[in-house]
């Protein structure tokens, strides 16, 4: 029988994704809590985007700098992952997609975080096809 009182544990933290994920769906898009998390939960971003480079990125930014959007609470009130169902947000990244997707299909994106320039970047060739989670009937 092993000593489990010499073993050195670490703690799950089960409130947060392993990875930064882009979620898109059929009308909304989704940022992972790790996004959030890698990003230091900036209160302002700014939304850009490369459709030749086929790249969406979300930089870090101040209220007073060019086209800040709101983004997420302080690290203690932000619960939940962040979604917006915003067009002018969902839109543009859905056009990215490969010709593959299909528009009623989930997908997922893995987000690539530069600290340096506080800015999160996906690119739409490393989409993958995602399952909504199922609600079990009662």
């Amino acid at each position: 029988m092993k000593d489990f009182k010499n073993i050195n544990f670490e703690l799950i933290d089960i409130n947060v994704n392993s990875t930064p994920d882009l979620y898109i769906n059929r009308a909304t898009i989704t940022f992972s809590k790790k996004v959030l998390e890698d990003m230091n939960y900036p209160a302002n971003v700014q939304y850009c985007i490369s459709p030749e480079n086929r790249v969406f990125a979300i930089r870090a930014c101040k209220s007073n700098e060019s086209k800040p959007v709101p983004f997420s609470k302080p690290r203690a009130e932000q619960i939940n992952t962040l979604s917006t169902g915003n067009k002018n947000l969902v839109e543009p990244i859905k056009a990215m997609l490969p010709e593959k997707c299909k528009p009623d299909q989930r997908y997922k994106v893995t987000g690539y975080f530069d600290a340096d320039s506080r800015t999160m970047f996906f690119d739409m060739d490393e989409v993958v096809e995602d399952t909504f989670r199922q609600i079990k009937a009662q």
